[in-house]
């Protein structure tokens, strides 16, 4: 009989830890939380030769093309703004990758809708969230979004793929729309 194990999964805790991590094909996404609070789920990038973008609700810009697709570039997929029902009450959205071979890095970012429309200052630490990140290789990462820190944007990671291979980082940051807008590649594209 083969001997059957199990990799562990890796809680990302402190801001700036990294671990590696592969994945042939697929790599899922899925953020996690337990409030009503219309949290969103997007990913910006940027590809090898410099371009950004990004795959997030169709909400934002009423384009469903902003959420993506796994059959052509940019091989990212979001599930949709509707929050998706677990078990104990949590709720949920979903991001699939396909491919990342033609970008250089990824953000994993979550955005407080509601309190950024209404400019209402919150942490992320009261939704009791976290973002899961699943490899079809059985690598899980789990980053919690618990920061204490008031602010509308939290970069949960950011996922580099360089000739030394592909690495998660947490990156563990609430800035502002303002500093999101400098900072991450692509985040403009939901910004007016």
């Amino acid at each position: 009989m083969e001997e059957v194990t199990l990799k562990p999964k890796v809680t990302l805790r402190r801001k700036g830890e990294s671990a590696p991590f592969t994945f042939n094909e697929k790599l899922q996404i899925e953020m996690v939380w337990s409030t009503e609070t219309d949290l969103d789920l997007c990913v910006f990038w940027k590809t090898k030769d410099g371009q950004e973008g990004g795959v997030f609700s169709n909400e934002y810009r009423q384009n469903n093309d902003d959420m993506g697709t796994l059959d052509k570039f940019p091989f990212i997929k979001h599930s949709g703004d509707e929050k998706a029902p677990r078990p104990g009450g949590e709720s949920n959205e979903q991001i699939k990758v396909k491919s990342i071979d033609t970008l250089s890095e990824l953000f994993i970012v979550v955005v407080n809708y509601d309190a950024a429309i209404d400019n209402k200052n919150v942490t992320f630490n009261e939704h009791k969230g976290r973002v899961e990140i699943t490899t079809d290789t059985g690598d899980n990462f789990e980053v919690p979004v618990d920061d204490e820190r008031s602010g509308h944007v939290y970069i949960v990671c950011k996922i580099e793929n360089g000739d030394a291979g592909k690495k998660a980082i947490n990156k563990g940051e609430v800035i502002t729309l303002g500093q999101a807008f400098q900072q991450i590649p692509g985040f403009k594209l939901i910004c007016n």
